[in-house]
């Protein structure tokens, strides 16, 4: 329907000097990394050297990735300030990327000659290796180091990642040219990647390893299950179990093998020892703290990674029986005082203290039986589960409090003619026109049924958020249909910066089908582009996932949401269980499978609660072959959804929460009118357009504050409007050019919005008018200052009216009434008359307050002040004498 274009830079084209620093550009995610910096953390005090971060150098780092230009690259790194702030950041904004070890492969091959550290490039030929080793110095060394990007497919086939098909996990191998041995090391215990060796060879062939046959592979990490679990033929590589840590953990055990040899060999003893690089994970911060010194200093100082010479890591182990628990990763983190540190796992399972992680992997040490586990699990964090639940309706309720929707939207009585009257109005604006597909129900399709109604929408601000974050990961939701509804929702979503769910396109029809399905993604594409998404969630049948797939690139991961899965699952228990009680235990037990983040507990856990289902064969036989075995429970499990532990897992709950919590769904609030929806669903992207893009970039800011004061300048004069009997909304008639429209008083008078009119003295927020320019411009309409302007002027005639009037109780009095019909009537009459010649009046003054601001002129102001003091003087005098 209307014409795809590009989105306009806010940049001038051409301009080749530095951009704004990223602390500038990026406010609120600067503001989240001084949070982090300021946390506390725990610290391998008794264990390495020398534990503390310098204050000047982590100062140092932060000025690099705040202070300088956010689209220039740091002199002296090869990285732009983002990719630098990636050390200090947590979850997918964490990742870090090659040209992190490109900078790591300078200081190492600058400050040693024994070993030669490489990015891995599978592409690359001998002759550029030949480049990259001077013969000089070649027999100086002794072992190669290799980091490797890699990835996984859904058959468990480990890929070296390229430019073409990107890994998304960090690993590496050291070869030893003397003995030919090869240690591959990979914190999630990946097995090696396809084609890898003959890669090597290409890299070793000049220093006397020709082929691979003289190469034997050594594992750190012995392979046994998709997700790993130690086993006594594994060493004490380090074993990540979260999403972010790959890349931080790789960078420092690259320099441990490079320069701390001992604590390299001691990593690849298969004999346990007390280190706290094993658990990188618990160490996380720390760790990233001493990559940052490192940058910070443009030096690899291993004084915060290495052992003190008095610390012995094999004395002192905790009894344990490594083939009994499959397991052996010892230390936890404990809070004291605020601040955590380091102590052998003491979980007291008489009171919810810890994390159901924590408590699980606990459990299994002590070796306490699968009932004791499922039960006791339920009766500590089914509470913890009610909390997190109101914990989400608590931060939804804080995200949404100030929203409030105009009501008054529809325009005939007829929802098709109605809509089409909106849709009309927002192709007039070909930049920011939001429908993107539109068949009306009556209009005949060659692959459409005549009563078929398709709306799609996509505003400029949802495209651009699909583009930005819906690399990283994408949901497509249908909200479930009620007996009520006449029509179907289809959402997508992505998650923005961490902090909320965005809906960036919606589909409003008819109809549940692929044909639907297929036109919207198909008229999606054609509106943003193509892109890859990293993780798709969609729903348990994979539908939405085909259909996506035939119009974008295949996604990387494929997912099943969350409650779908679980519905399903619980309308089929009662078809297996037959006792009220036993069904909600059951469901009990279930319900705490969203609360595991790890992948070693959830294994444990579902290993438990098979034994516990063993009276229900037949239930259990059901949800573990259909959800779980196979690598089924990849696709909806919260510990596989690839992102921290740490922060909000997105996705868990349907949009439809949402929209029943801001009342545009559920009960009295079905879908029935298709203009309703659309205008309320707009007025919800408009809230969410200034909560999440216009408030956190100064640029769009100002844009928006200089479009409100245009709309004051050019805002319409001579309307006709009605006011409604509360005094807070009002009805602007139809006129020749322009349809009717409602304008409301949110009541939002102590906004604290920047996007403000220095002339009405309000904020874009304090009124909802029901036109499309207050839809899809950031300064709203002129609309919202017409109706101030007449509401202030009639506030000045009604307070003038009160003090001139005399009080009906001073005193004065009237004589008995003996009017009759025909006076009645002419009295009604007179007001009548009076009542348009106030209406006209007000429209004249409304009109004249426009033009106030602009006279300059003191002798037309004059003129009109006498008028105006005269006119009073007059009233007042035929008020007195009537009274």
């Amino acid at each position: 329907m209307a014409d795809v274009v590009d989105l306009v830079s806010d940049d001038e084209p051409g301009d080749d000097a530095p951009g704004p620093t990223r602390a500038e550009l990026k406010p609120s995610v600067c503001s989240q990394e001084a949070t982090w910096f300021s946390q506390l953390f725990p610290s391998p005090d008794d264990q390495v050297i020398d534990s503390s971060i310098p204050k000047e150098q982590v100062e140092a780092f932060q000025d690099l990735i705040w202070n300088k230009p956010h689209d220039r690259m740091v002199p002296g790194y090869g990285m732009t300030p983002k990719e630098l702030a990636s050390v200090s950041s947590e979850g997918r904004r964490g990742w870090l990327v090659t040209s992190h070890f490109y900078w790591l492969s300078r200081c190492i091959n600058h400050q040693q000659n024994h070993t030669k550290f490489y990015v891995f490039d599978p592409t690359i030929r001998k002759a550029s290796i030949d480049k990259l080793l001077p013969i000089r110095t070649a027999s100086q060394i002794k072992q190669i180091v290799f980091v490797l990007s890699v990835g996984r497919q859904d058959d468990g086939i480990v890929f070296l990642g390229t430019d073409k098909v990107p890994g998304d996990h960090w690993s590496m191998a050291v070869v030893d040219i003397h003995t030919g041995v090869l240690t591959y090391c990979d914190t999630l215990g990946w097995p090696l990647p396809i084609k890898f060796l003959p890669s090597v060879v290409r890299y070793t062939s000049c220093l006397g390893l020709t082929s691979a046959a003289e190469v034997t592979v050594r594992m750190a990490h012995q392979i046994n299950h998709e997700q790993h679990i130690c086993t006594e033929g594994c060493t004490n590589y380090p074993l990540q179990t979260c999403s972010d840590v790959c890349g931080i953990i790789t960078m420092v055990c690259v320099a441990i093998a490079a320069l701390d040899k001992k604590l390299f060999e001691l990593l690849l003893k298969p004999q346990q020892a007390n280190l706290y690089l094993t658990d990188p994970t618990q160490f996380s911060t720390y760790l990233r703290h001493v990559v940052l010194y490192w940058l910070a200093m443009k030096h690899i100082d291993m004084s915060r990674i290495s052992l003190k010479p008095s610390f012995n890591a094999l004395a002192d182990l905790p009894s344990i029986n490594k083939a009994k628990l499959g397991v052996k990763r010892k230390t936890e983190v404990a809070e004291v005082n605020g601040s955590s540190t380091p102590y052998k796992r003491k979980f007291s399972r008489t009171k919810s203290s810890g994390n159901i992680d924590q408590f699980i992997l606990k459990a299994v040490d002590d070796r306490i039986s699968p009932s004791e586990l499922v039960q006791e699990a339920v009766e500590l964090f089914t509470p913890h589960a009610k909390t997190s639940l109101e914990s989400l309706n608590r931060e939804m309720l804080e995200f949404y409090e100030g929203i409030v929707f105009n009501e008054a939207i529809e325009r005939h009585r007829d929802d098709g003619l109605s809509l089409k009257s909106y849709v009309k109005e927002f192709i007039e604006y070909p930049m920011a026109n939001p429908v993107i597909m539109f068949k009306n129900q009556g209009k005949e399709m060659k692959t459409l049924e005549k009563d078929d109604t398709i709306l799609a929408v996509q505003t400029p601000f949802q495209r651009e958020m699909m583009k930005t974050y819906g690399q990283k990961c994408m949901c497509v939701d249908l909200t479930q249909r009620k007996v009520e509804d006449k029509f179907h929702l289809y959402t997508v979503l992505v998650f923005v910066e961490g902090e909320v769910e965005v809906p960036v396109a919606w589909l409003i029809t008819n109809r549940n089908d692929n044909l639907v399905l297929n036109l919207f993604f198909k008229t999606l594409k054609l509106n943003v582009g193509t892109f890859q998404t990293e993780i798709f969630i969609g729903d348990i049948g994979s539908c939405f996932h085909k259909a996506w797939s035939l119009h974008f690139p295949k996604p990387e991961k494929r997912m099943h949401s969350v409650w779908e899965t679980f519905n399903v699952v619980s309308s089929r228990l009662n078809s297996f269980v037959s006792k009220e009680e036993e069904r909600i235990k059951i469901k009990r037990f279930l319900n705490i499978i969203p609360l595991i983040t790890d992948k070693r507990a959830i294994h444990y856990y579902l290993s438990a609660l098979y034994e516990v289902l063993e009276p229900h064969a037949d239930f259990k036989e059901y949800f573990r072959d259909r959800y779980v075995s196979d690598c089924k429970i990849e696709f909806w499990a919260s510990c596989y959804r690839n992102i921290p532990s740490s922060q909000f897992i997105p996705f868990l709950r349907p949009f439809d929460k949402t929209l029943q919590h801001l009342g545009l769904h559920g009960a009295g609030h079905p879908f029935s009118r298709v203009d309703v929806l659309l205008h309320k669903l707009l007025q919800l992207s408009r809230f969410l357009e200034y909560k999440v893009h216009i408030q956190t970039s100064e640029t769009r800011l100002l844009k928006a504050s200089k479009s409100i004061n245009l709309k004051h300048s050019n805002s319409p004069q001579g309307l006709d409007i009605y006011t409604s009997a509360s005094g807070d909304a009002w009805h602007i008639h139809a006129s020749a050019e322009t349809n009717s429209f409602s304008v409301l008083d949110t009541g939002s008078s102590t906004c604290s919005c920047q996007v403000y009119c220095s002339s009405c003295n309000f904020c874009v927020h304090r009124y909802a008018c029901s036109c499309p320019d207050f839809l899809l411009n950031p300064g709203g309409c002129g609309h919202i200052h017409s109706i101030h302007s007449f509401r202030k002027m009639n506030e000045v005639l009604n307070n003038h009216d009160n003090l001139s009037r005399p009080s009906l109780l001073s005193g004065s009095t009237t004589g008995p009434s003996e009017s009759t019909s025909s006076g009645q009537q002419k009295t009604l009459g007179a007001e009548l008359n009076a009542e348009r010649l106030k209406r006209q009046v007000q429209k004249d003054l409304n009109s004249f307050s426009q033009h106030l601001q602009s006279i300059q002129d003191t002798k037309k102001l004059q003129i009109f002040s006498e008028a105006l003091k005269t006119f009073i003087s007059q009233d007042s005098s035929t008020n007195e004498h009537v009274f």
